[in-house]
């Protein structure tokens, strides 16, 4: 039972991931057609300088969430206070 669902989640997963990266092809070639490709191409600079950082994001979040599991299980609230501070 487990394998059939973990079969029908990859299908529509697969399934997503193509429509999005078709969609993405026909928005992108909308957005050049009506706004030009100037204008297209600083939103596209705009997009990606975000995902850039949404990236580098990711490690400092992991990393600081993994730095407060043991002060927060052993209830130490200053040194909490102190590492909230840092970050």
């Amino acid at each position: 039972m487990r394998t059939i669902k973990a079969i029908n989640n990859f299908k529509v997963d697969l399934f997503i991931t193509f429509f999005l990266i078709a969609l993405g092809f026909y928005l992108r070639t909308i957005f050049v057609s009506k706004m030009g490709a100037d204008l297209t191409g600083v939103m596209l600079l705009f997009t990606q300088l975000t995902a850039y950082l949404n990236l580098a994001e990711l490690g400092i979040g992991v990393a600081a969430a993994s730095l407060l599991y043991k002060p927060l299980s052993e209830g130490d609230y200053a040194k909490i206070k102190y590492l909230t501070l840092l970050l």
